[in-house]
Parts: structure tokens; C-alpha cells; sequence
């Protein structure tokens, strides 16, 4: 699963590298992004415009769920998409790319869960695959799949992360039926983690020292 991940690379290189325009809010860096809190995502244009940046609150309510039932879904399995009433509806209609620089798993070591930070290509920022909800609240949930056999010895899941390839086609028309098998493989792409402090259990705590290495 996804259940934590940072965003703090500086806008300008944002923009530059996912080729967007400029949000229409206030970027605030984040070192400890939660479930509930509002995500930079980027959602495609109708009538052939270039996909744009998008706040989306992280966890998805469906449209016809009522008010303050069930929690908000911040994950959803890639294996069975097509088939959950909530996402099959989405699948197809509704994809979005969710910007993060990293994320967070807790792995658990003699019994006792400890938290660890993950980055690809040396931190550089990079897209979750995601689904969101377009309604008078927007939401959005983080796409996992089975773990790589990097990921496997910290958690059995891990999201799916496009590459630069892969994300027009996300956000493209293609079924879904035929764009998965173009989903990018994880195996031996270029992931890095160290251990870091519990400061980032709290979505309270939202500072650098949450992604520093533990001595």
C-alpha cells in the first residue's frame, strides 16, 4: 500500500518536467503528505488541451457513497480495477497522475514496525498511477500492485509508478483492458531507502527531518 509520501522538489522543476503550466494555488512543499490532505495531481483536458495540475484530497468517496460512510479509499488494487463497482466505473474515464518525490512504508524488523523513506532516481520527482473522483469534492486514490522484488522484504504492495513513457498513456482515452499490459515493470528500476525517525508516524509532524536518515 501507499499510505504516506512527500512532494518538495521546487515548483519550477515540477512544471518543467511533467510540462504543465502553473497551478492556480499556492505550492506548499510537503515532507509528510497524509490521507485527507489535498495532493498536487494532474488530470487530462477535454477537447484535445494539454493535462493541467489539480488539487485532489487524497481518498476517494465515491459519487453515490452518502456523507460520513465508510472511509475515504486511499489505495486501489491494479489487479482488480476493472471488476470493484467503485473504480471500474473510473478506470476508463477517470485517471490521474499524483505528483510525489517519495514515499513511506513502514517495515517491520524484530517484531517492531519502523518507518522507512523510498525515492527513485535520486529523489527526482515522479507520478503515482491514481483514479479520481469528479465531483463537488474532488478525490483521488494511489493505484498498488504486488511488490517488486526490491520492495518485497518491506511491504507485500507498492504503488504503481509510471515513467515518463507511461504517463501520457494514463492520462490518454486507451482502455484500460489495453493499456495495462503497457504499465511499466518495476523490477530493476533504480529505488533507494534508509530507515528515518517515527516523527513521520504523525501527520502532525511535517518538517525535513522526517525524510533524514536515522543515525
Amino acid at each position: 500500500m501507499c499510505g504516506r509520501f512527500t512532494l518538495y522538489t521546487p515548483l519550477d522543476e515540477i512544471v518543467e518536467r511533467f510540462s504543465l503550466g502553473a497551478p492556480s494555488w499556492d505550492y506548499v512543499p510537503s515532507y509528510n503528505v497524509a490521507p485527507t490532505q489535498m495532493v498536487f495531481a494532474v488530470v487530462p483536458e477535454q477537447e484535445g488541451r494539454a493535462p493541467s495540475p489539480f488539487l485532489l484530497r487524497w481518498g476517494l468517496t465515491p459519487a453515490w457513497q452518502k456523507k460520513g460512510a465508510g472511509r475515504p479509499l486511499i489505495n486501489a488494487r491494479l489487479e482488480t480495477l476493472a471488476e470493484k463497482p467503485t473504480f471500474r466505473g473510473l478506470v476508463n474515464t477517470n485517471r490521474c497522475l499524483i505528483i510525489a518525490d517519495g514515499f513511506y512504508e513502514w517495515k517491520t524488523e524484530n517484531g517492531e514496525k519502523h518507518p522507512v523513506y523510498i525515492t527513485l532516481d535520486g529523489g527526482k520527482p515522479f507520478a503515482f498511477a491514481g483514479l479520481w473522483e469528479d465531483c463537488s469534492s474532488p478525490s483521488c486514490t494511489i493505484v498498488t500492485q504486488a511488490a517488486s522484488s526490491f520492495m518485497e522484504p518491506i511491504h507485500h504492495r507498492m504503488p504503481v509508478i509510471l515513467t515518463p513513457e507511461t504517463e501520457p498513456l494514463w492520462l490518454s482515452s486507451l482502455p484500460f483492458a489495453e493499456l495495462a499490459p503497457l504499465l511499466p515493470d518495476q523490477e530493476g528500476r533504480s529505488f533507494r531507502y534508509h530507515r528515518v525517525s517515527k516523527l513521520v508516524n504523525s501527520p502532525r509532524n511535517n518538517q525535513i527531518e522526517c525524510i533524514m536518515p536515522l543515525e
